[in-house]
């Protein structure tokens, strides 16, 4: 079991220089932190898609390793998605509007 934060939020791409660089918004869209466990769950969060031409992203922040799978009705496996390292976060962007995400231990 491991404590998984997970954040939904748009993403500017600014710099000083002109060039593109990824920044989060300060203020995430939304949060929920989970427990993992050896049972796919899903998230609260519903990706709503970009928001007035702003990629939206999820961060994964988990305390110990997870599968993670994205889609309107996700279920985590070992078989599909992305194994996600504990301590390691990881960002996805969002591919359509409904979007959820699940998680599940990787044991």
């Amino acid at each position: 079991m491991a404590l998984v934060h997970i954040t939904l939020c748009n993403v500017q791409a600014r710099a000083d220089t002109g060039a593109t660089m990824p920044i989060p918004d300060s203020v995430e869209g939304a949060a929920d932190t989970m427990t993992s466990s050896g049972t796919s769950a899903q998230s609260s969060i519903v990706a709503d898609g970009p928001v007035l031409l702003k990629p939206r992203f999820w961060t994964i922040a988990p305390k110990g390793d997870v599968w993670v799978k994205f889609g309107s009705d996700p279920t985590a496996n070992s078989d599909t998605g992305h194994l996600v390292l504990a301590n390691q976060p990881r960002s996805f962007a969002v591919t359509a509007a409904g979007e959820k995400v699940a998680i599940m231990d990787a044991v």
